[in-house]
């Protein structure tokens, strides 16, 4: 294992208030880019023109949302999903690491996975790995 933060449950509770504000301004960002992507000229319009044309709006959005998940990814946990708000949290358990995992709308982390099981291997906290 290398450098990362390893997580206690609690540190993981006390960051979903920044994680769901963050998360949920990466969803609106998401959708502003998906609206305004029709803006953004195909790389055989580029060639052609002999440049690269670039749509402000579509840009500044693109610059915000990579801002954000450095925000995210600067705490130490992992953004697994943008459309779901899935975020994973490195934790040891029983002298090995697993992810703490928690979703966008849960009320607290509930949940751990192995590293390599991801979302479909789920299982409940009970009890508590990592306090």
């Amino acid at each position: 294992m290398d450098d990362r933060r390893l997580f206690t449950v609690q540190e993981a509770n006390d960051l979903i208030p920044f994680l769901s504000e963050r998360l949920h301004d990466l969803g609106d960002l998401n959708h502003k880019l998906l609206e305004c992507s029709h803006l953004v000229p195909s790389q055989q319009d580029i060639t052609l023109k002999g440049g690269i044309p670039t749509d402000p709006e579509y840009f500044s959005h693109l610059s915000e949302l990579q801002t954000l998940v450095e925000e995210v990814c600067e705490k130490g946990c992992y953004l697994k999903d943008l459309e779901s708000g899935l975020v994973d949290f490195p934790t040891l358990w029983e002298g090995r690491e697993v992810y703490l995992c928690w979703r966008l709308g849960e009320p607290e982390v509930g949940h751990w996975h192995e590293i390599e099981a991801g979302y479909a291997g789920r299982q409940s906290l009970d009890p508590d790995p990592a306090s």
